[in-house]
């Protein structure tokens, strides 16, 4: 009987501190997505010489995405939609949260149109580090870690 109560004990300490550390992989997933999505469409457009496009899935980055050449229907990648992760956007180094374009476009030259930031984070748990996926204008795409846990000013 004892043990049962050690076991309880212990059961109600370590479910939360769990349901913390699935929520945390989520956030790191959806981020690893978005960011390999960013080095594959940079390396295509490279590779094919041709410009190529990452489009929201449904008009919303939260229903996932598809990595494809702008002028053609096939489809390269693509990434569902994740749960319990939230994704805001900015378009400027700092931004506030926004609303993103639709698509983002690499020219041939591997290269973005626009500098790009995407928020990974759980929006109920902000003890939870956010993370910043950004593709510069060079092209190179970049995650940082949100260290004072506030979502809504971007990663510090």
């Amino acid at each position: 009987m004892v043990a049962l109560a050690v076991a309880g004990v212990l059961l109600s300490v370590a479910v939360p501190s769990y349901r913390d550390g699935l929520l945390s992989n989520r956030a790191k997933a959806v981020a690893t997505d978005i960011h390999l999505a960013f080095l594959m469409a940079r390396s295509e457009s490279l590779k094919r010489s041709k410009d190529v496009e990452i489009v929201a899935n449904g008009g919303s980055w939260i229903n996932g995405w598809i990595v494809r050449v702008k002028t053609s229907t096939e489809v390269l990648r693509s990434t569902d939609a994740s749960t319990d992760v939230s994704l805001a956007c900015g378009t400027s180094p700092g931004s506030a949260s926004g609303a993103c374009d639709n698509t983002i476009t690499f020219g041939r030259n591997g290269r973005p149109t626009e500098y790009t930031e995407f928020r990974a984070y759980i929006t109920e748990k902000t003890s939870i580090q956010a993370r910043c996926i950004s593709i510069s204008l060079s092209g190179q795409p970049r995650v940082t870690v949100d260290t004072d846990n506030d979502p809504d000013n971007g990663c510090n």
